[in-house]
């Protein structure tokens, strides 16, 4: 990665002249339908917080390649109509002109501003304008502005996103892959959500209605249930088809899943690999902020919304449908559990007792799959199609999160997840086509059922998390082991070498060294630190970290970045200003150890730390907001000025081991006994 930056940095012309062909290709009608220019300008946004590329020429190379692809397609239709009708190329896309032509007829001149968010005409829109005649001066001043307006709304967030992931590298590796990873299973799960009912779709109402043209002629008992199923003139049968192929999709899926897990196949030991991987990346703040992610999948969220809605339901007197939503979500966990007995498949993890010790498949990837999906089968029927995909959108992050936290947590194996996430969308698809069949028709106002959804989700959400949090992070909390008692000249002879020597980060690749050690007691590091300066680092809050955001930050007046070994947040963290270098400043950062000195009399052991402390410089990048840059202090002679107390002298007098400071660096030994 950061190879792939600096090769940027050094071409950012080659960079910028791709950013204006992408903008300019994706204006070309036809071609302009395959060109990825959101990804592209995504990610241009993202080199741009990354530091690699200059914000306003980014933005303009793409305003430019935006203005001038929808003005070549504009003059050329102007001027060619009829040739330009005329090609191979349009006659197979007669449908995509049509509504393009629908498109410019209902919303006139504001269509080429609308067109550059609408992706099913956007590369038609300029050329029939053209064909049209609408007035130049017209065109080009909405063609300007839309530009203006289009490549910021695709660049900035990518702007957000590539400065927050160069904020979580500074902070941790581990951070920086999390939020990749996440980002992506949110992109992929709008994607495939949106794309199944955008295109999937389109390809199966062709196939569906070749498959009815043939069972019409016939006779055979498959071709009247084809006809009786599949029919375009039966009511409903769109929910039909779309039902039908997730129907085989997932039932599928599950099957396949299923005789993995049974025969023991490759895809357990995709099982093992991905449990070690996401293990290897779990730091204490992202296990929190996953908690509460999977807790928003348990039963103390997903049963009140199940009783919600059948409240709701039985309040406007839709029996029918109450009947329905009872039925899928109660069997849902029925299947669960009857699976989890049958097959016995122990967690990765020991985190639960009697039937729920069994992991397959996934409670939370099956319930949250089958509840939100029925639920916006439900709320979906009869809108419009904008309003679907944002349903199922929705849908599918949520059920994402949630499995994707079962994952993260070591609470299951992928197997796990995806027999789950299968299992689930194919019994929403076998209830969804009997509704659908049984043409139940019922109104129960889905615009108020979402805001009962939606307040459900959110009380009980965060009433769960309020009184199940602390549960939850003991019992996923990595397994810690009880504080190694050593003797003091075991640890100043050789036992210091058990610490860290380097700070680890993700694959366990080496980082700075660790350069002190000190057993003290933490208010004690406190007191003794204050007298020479250094303070406690202030904590997080809102308005320290807006001044992230701001044009100018000072370096006073950012908070120190975390910063994690081995995914452990250093639990003591310092501050230091001097005067003599205004624009920097010291940080001390210590973790705890897991060792203890052994006490000479009753009591308790002192606590070793390890740490380092670093220099932070203010810097200016590009238009990133300003970063500490760090290096680590290795020089024991320069740890030892820059702490109160005198190391050798200390070393030497151990009064009463209340303080003693151990430095390490290529010869720890002959720092401690010189």
């Amino acid at each position: 990665m950061p190879s792939f930056l600096s090769a940027v940095a050094a071409h950012p012309h080659a960079v910028l002249l791709g950013i204006f062909l992408i903008a300019w290709a994706e204006s070309l009608a036809v071609i302009g339908t395959l060109v990825p220019a959101a990804i592209v300008m995504f990610g241009a946004g993202a080199l741009v917080g990354a530091g690699s590329l200059e914000l306003w020429t980014t933005l303009g190379a793409a305003v430019c390649g935006a203005v001038l692809g929808d003005g070549f397609g504009y003059e050329l239709g102007r001027s060619h109509e009829a040739r330009v009708r005329a090609w191979r190329v349009f006659q197979r896309h007669t449908q995509a002109l049509a509504r393009g032509e629908d498109f410019i007829r209902r919303h006139g001149g504001k269509s080429i501003l609308l067109a550059r968010f609408a992706a099913p005409v956007r590369a038609f829109v300029p050329l029939l304008a053209g064909f049209a005649h609408m007035p130049r001066s017209r065109f080009y001043a909405v063609n300007v502005l839309s530009a203006l307006v289009w490549a910021p709304v695709l660049i900035l967030p990518g702007v957000l996103f590539g400065a927050s992931l160069q904020l979580a590298e500074a902070v941790s590796g581990r951070l920086a892959v999390i939020v990749l990873l996440l980002v992506f299973l949110l992109w992929f799960a709008i994607w495939l959500t949106t794309t199944a009912l955008r295109f999937v779709v389109p390809w199966a109402r062709r196939v569906r209605d070749a498959i009815v043209g043939r069972a019409r002629g016939s006779n055979h008992r498959f071709a009247r249930v084809a006809l009786m199923l599949l029919d375009p003139a039966s009511p409903g049968s769109h929910a039909l088809l779309l039902g039908a192929l997730l129907l085989l999709g997932a039932g599928w899926l599950f099957l396949g899943v299923l005789e993995d897990v049974i025969s023991h196949d490759p895809l357990v030991q995709a099982d093992i690999a991905v449990f070690n991987f996401l293990q290897g990346l779990r730091t204490a703040s992202v296990d929190r902020l996953l908690i509460v992610v999977t807790e928003m999948g348990s039963v103390g969220v997903m049963l009140p919304l199940v009783i919600a809605v059948a409240l709701w339901l039985a309040w406007r007197r839709c029996w029918r449908t109450a009947w329905y939503w009872i039925g899928v979500t109660s069997f849902g966990e029925v299947l669960v559990q009857l699976l989890k007995f049958t097959l016995g498949r122990t967690r990765p993890l020991d985190l639960y007792t009697g039937v729920e010790r069994f992991s397959f498949p996934s409670g939370h990837a099956v319930v949250s799959t089958v509840i939100l999906g029925f639920l916006a089968f439900l709320l979906s029927r009869g809108q419009a199609t904008r309003v679907r995909l944002a349903l199922a959108a929705a849908t599918g992050v949520y059920v994402a999160l949630v499995a994707f936290s079962r994952l993260y947590l070591g609470a299951h194996w992928l197997s796990d997840v995806l027999g789950g996430l299968s299992l689930g969308a194919a019994w929403v698809a076998m209830v969804a086509m009997i509704y659908t069949q049984r043409q139940v028709e019922e109104n129960f106002e889905p615009r108020r059922l979402a805001l009962v959804v939606s307040i459900s989700l959110l009380v009980f959400g965060g009433l769960w998390a309020e009184t199940n949090s602390a549960a939850d992070l003991a019992r996923y909390s990595p397994v810690k082991l009880s504080p190694r008692v050593i003797a003091v000249n075991d640890w100043l002879d050789q036992d210091w070498r058990l610490l860290p020597a380097r700070r680890s980060e993700v694959a366990g690749d080496p980082e700075e060294p660790f350069a002190l050690q000190w057993a003290c007691g933490g208010e004690t590091i406190r007191s003794r630190l204050g007298a020479s300066g250094w303070r406690p680092a202030q904590a997080w809050s809102l308005r320290n970290t807006l001044a992230w955001l701001s044009p100018e930050p000072q370096l006073q007046d950012l908070p120190a970045l975390p910063r994690f070994d081995r995914g452990n947040r250093a639990r003591l963290v310092f501050v230091r200003w001097t005067a003599e270098r205004p624009g920097e400043r010291e940080v001390l950062r210590l973790w705890s150890s897991g060792f203890e000195l052994q006490p000479r009399e009753r009591g308790s052991g002192l606590p070793i730390w390890y740490g380092a402390i670093y220099r932070e410089e203010q810097r200016r990048h590009r238009h990133v907001p300003a970063v500490g840059i760090q290096g680590s202090v290795e020089s024991a002679d320069a740890i030892a000025e820059q702490l109160p107390i005198d190391l050798g002298q200390q070393l030497r007098s151990r009064p009463g081991l209340s303080q003693v400071v151990l430095a390490l660096c290529r010869q720890p030994v002959d720092v401690l006994r010189r």
